[in-house]
């Protein structure tokens, strides 16, 4: 593995992404679209999916007009896994490379332990971890011939580290995805692909805003949570996406295994 004195690199050089292609799930709105921002902000070429293809096609349109990068919006049902070969194959052909690979997309029901059934529990599994884990396994079969190997980053949860309510399911993924985090990085470290999980607490999101209107008692519950985080307010979808930038830089060229817990002092309670 060739040695990279990143001290020599300057401020700009370490967080720019010019001349990488990026992939980032879930990437119409919300977490997803200001992850996709940012690193087309930092001069990375961008493939946007989402299941919502005339609202991602429009937002990759919008972030190559501003940014001057290249960019593909695409519909993308992180549950049918076999389409990940291809969404990965995309970057490849289109750009020659695939370096960044960004696991957003997922759903958070709020339901009893006691009310998921079968149905509720493999439709949130296929999605949140059977889908991440087919992503990051198909976009390293392509890092892993990269000369400077490539990054994955999968967006997990506070969830991934506690319990939460009305939510096992979810907080079963969330713990699933840590682990595989840390496994994949240990497999795929000697081809110099870095694998990294990112920990939000509540995000101000139109998913979450949505939950708030049309799910019984999670009105109440979400505002508990906002309360009870230290800084004072939920995060906004910005505050992840520069952590994802961070994560997907060179200012991070040594780490991988890692979750970086972005959750305004939430988990110190």
């Amino acid at each position: 593995m060739q040695k990279i004195n990143f001290a020599d690199k300057s401020l700009h050089e370490l967080y720019s992404l010019k001349g990488r292609n990026a992939v980032v799930t879930g990437a119409a709105q919300g977490i997803g679209l200001a992850i996709a921002k940012r690193l087309a902000e930092a001069g990375a070429n961008v493939i946007l999916t989402d299941l919502q293809e005339d609202v991602v096609k429009k937002a990759a349109t919008d972030l190559a007009k501003v940014n001057g990068v290249k960019t593909i919006g695409v519909a993308y049902n992180v549950a049918d896994t076999a389409k990940a070969t291809e969404i990965a194959a995309l970057a490849q052909k289109e750009w020659g490379q695939l370096d960044i690979w960004v696991n957003n997309a997922g759903v958070f029901p709020v339901m009893s332990a006691l009310d998921i059934g079968d149905k509720e529990y493999d439709f949130l599994m296929n999605i949140n971890l059977r889908g991440a884990f087919a992503g990051a396994r198909e976009a390293a079969k392509l890092m892993q011939h990269n000369s400077d190997g490539g990054v994955i980053i999968n967006m997990n949860s506070i969830s991934g580290l506690k319990a939460a309510t009305n939510s096992a399911h979810y907080v079963a993924s969330k713990h699933a995805i840590y682990g595989f985090t840390k496994a994949f990085a240990r497999d795929l470290a000697s081809s110099n692909i870095r694998v990294l999980a990112v920990a939000p607490t509540l995000v101000q999101t139109p998913a979450v805003e949505h939950l708030e209107h049309d799910s019984k008692g999670a009105e109440e519950a979400l505002e508990h949570i906002r309360l009870n985080i230290p800084l004072g307010r939920a995060a906004e979808p910005d505050d992840i996406a520069r952590v994802v930038l961070f994560a997907a830089s060179d200012m991070a060229a040594f780490m991988t295994g890692s979750m970086l817990v972005v959750d305004g002092g939430d988990m110190v309670l």
